[in-house]
């Protein structure tokens, strides 16, 4: 693997790395987004690092803090029985080691401590800092010691330097005892050590009873945690003054031997190739691994969005019924008796018997073709039209695919990314919004009503005596037409006129305008009106495509992790 900035890699792709949440491995892609980015980082700074990080590891009240002083063979790193005593990482490096270049957690604050200023009072440290205490030892030249805060602290700012030191670690010395070896949180530390097959030490500190360890040990093989028994260190109790005595006790002196002597100044070097080796292995591994699992996400999101689409045209199809069964035969005969009264009055084939005002204008006060005044006519015209739409079929359509989208699509895990995303407020059509969006469909509908009349008028001789009725006929029909249709009867539409304009054909109906051309414009209008109905449900469906897709990592990101197993 190429060597890459460690700053710049570790917070931007853990940003950038998202899933839905619709498969089994939802949590550990977001376990492996989290920590991927900081393994990268680490593995560029190990790079130009060649030094050995020994780092200790271990609950509240475990002792670590004094196997660490003991370990350096100076009380380093305060202890005591009040808990916790360790407050922010300590470290114990040469002078000359440049732990702070190229530092991959810019979390983490460094301060050193020159050697000529290490005092025999023991460091707490503070959270978010890391004490580097200085020494000159040139036999420890190659050696980085660090006491980690408590993986349990109740200081989460801790808890999380503690894991992220722990990815520093070329050896970890998990410390416990035999009342928190089974603790949840260095548990779970534990179970990743193992799995990752990292050189470790594991620690029983304060034993009483050396049957203990084997009781210990047994146990935790129970729960698929099986030690290395050349790893497993058993500590006694310290009567008193735990320091010295520790120090002077010879199974900690058998331990730090063992430990130098697997470790030694001349294996060093050849170790830390064959750690960075196996970083870089298990780096690709790991990447892959987060490829194949988002791979699997994508396929179930797109199955998802498939089962959506489903759900659309189910309650689409419905919505669309339901219009079709609103529509009455009451209404049907309405429509022929307001169709056959049209032409009544403007059969041209008899000389109109009165001219009226009112009949002249009536067809035009919808969308005022006569004058400006008209124009505000026009307007209150529409909102008439719309007052007349029932909202409350749409409305109910919507509220019924939500309902179905939660019921049928909603992942059951609360804790997946989707189950959160489909709760948010702003997700759902408003009642205000339905509203604008229909609306907005009749004004397009009543735009296309109106360039149609043009074109159609435009064939009717105006200088003939009976032009002007022909064209308000036409227009009647229309305007007619388009009531109806918004009524609900885009179905019914074309027969009635059938069934209303026949009798009048054989009288010359035919010379006044294109007969089959209104009917053409009538299923036009139905055709219109039902896409419109469907749209107000098509955009609430792509409100939903659109938050599955926000929780999908983008291609160029996922190029971009590929592109870092080169």
């Amino acid at each position: 693997m190429k060597k890459r900035d460690s700053q710049r890699s570790e917070s931007p792709l853990s940003e950038k790395i998202k899933c839905p949440g619709l498969t089994p491995g939802k949590d550990e892609i977001i376990r492996i987004a989290e920590e991927l980015p900081k393994r990268l980082a680490v593995f560029s700074y190990k790079q130009s690092m060649p030094y050995l990080w020994l780092v200790f590891v271990g609950g509240t009240g475990t002792g670590k803090s004094t196997l660490f002083n003991a370990f350096c063979g100076m009380p380093l790193s305060d202890t005591g029985v009040e808990r916790p005593k360790t407050f922010g990482p300590i470290g114990f490096a040469h002078k000359n080691c440049p732990i702070e270049k190229g530092f991959p957690f810019s979390a983490i604050q460094i301060e050193r401590q020159p050697s000529k200023k290490t005092t025999h009072e023991a460091a707490t440290g503070q959270p978010g800092h890391f004490l580097i205490l200085e020494h000159d030892r040139q036999e420890w030249a190659r050696l980085v010691v660090v006491d980690t805060p408590d993986l349990d602290s109740v200081e989460a700012v801790n808890r999380q330097i503690a894991q992220d030191l722990y990815l520093l670690s070329d050896v970890a010395i998990f410390v416990t005892s035999q009342e928190k070896y089974a603790d949840e949180i260095p548990f779970k530390l534990l179970q990743k050590i193992g799995q990752e097959k990292n050189p470790y030490f594991f620690i029983l500190n304060k034993v009483q009873d050396h049957l203990v360890i084997e009781d210990v040990t047994n146990t935790l093989d129970n729960q698929g945690i099986s030690l290395a028994k050349e790893h497993v260190w058993a500590i006694p109790f310290a009567p008193s003054n735990p320091f010295q005595w520790i120090s002077e006790q010879a199974a900690f002196r058998d331990f730090i031997n063992n430990l130098f002597d697997e470790f030694s100044v001349e294996k060093i070097d050849k170790f830390l190739e064959i750690q960075h080796l196996r970083g870089g292995i298990d780096l690709k591994l790991q990447i892959n691994r987060l490829l194949e699992l988002m791979k699997k996400e994508e396929l179930a999101a797109q199955q998802w969005v498939g089962q959506l689409d489903v759900l659309c045209q189910t309650v689409s199809q419905e919505l669309i019924k339901e219009q079709k069964e609103r529509f009455s035969a009451e209404s049907r005969s309405y429509l022929q008796t307001e169709i056959r009264k049209l032409f009544t009055k403007y059969d041209v084939l008899a000389k109109p018997r009165k001219f009226v005002k009112d009949l002249f204008l009536t067809p035009f006060r919808l969308l005022g073709f006569r004058h400006k005044g008209d124009r505000d006519r026009h307007r209150q015209g529409l909102l008439k039209v719309r007052q007349k739409i029932d909202l409350t079929p749409v409305q109910m359509s919507i509220l019924k695919f939500n309902r179905l989208v939660l019921e049928k699509l909603s992942p059951s895990d609360e804790s997946s990314p989707l189950f959160a995303k489909l709760r948010e407020p702003d997700l759902l059509m408003s009642e205000k919004e339905i509203k604008r969006r229909i609306w907005e469909e009749q004004d397009q509908m009543i735009a296309w009503l109106e360039e149609t009349f043009k074109k159609l008028s435009q064939g009717i001789p105006i200088h003939k005596e009976w032009g002007i009725y022909s064209t308000s006929l036409l227009w009647g029909i229309l305007i007619l037409s388009f009531e109806t249709v918004v009524g609900g009867g885009f179905t019914v539409i074309d027969a009635a006129l059938d069934a209303a304009i026949a009798p009048f054909v054989t009288k010359g109906a035919v010379e006044i305008f294109a007969y089959h051309e209104i009917q053409k414009v009538a299923k036009e209008l139905a055709k219109r009106y039902q896409e419109g109905l469907v749209s107000v449900l098509n955009q609430q469906r792509d409100r939903y495509e659109q938050c599955i897709q926000t929780l999908i990592t983008p291609m160029e990101d996922l190029k971009a992790l590929r592109s870092s197993l080169e």
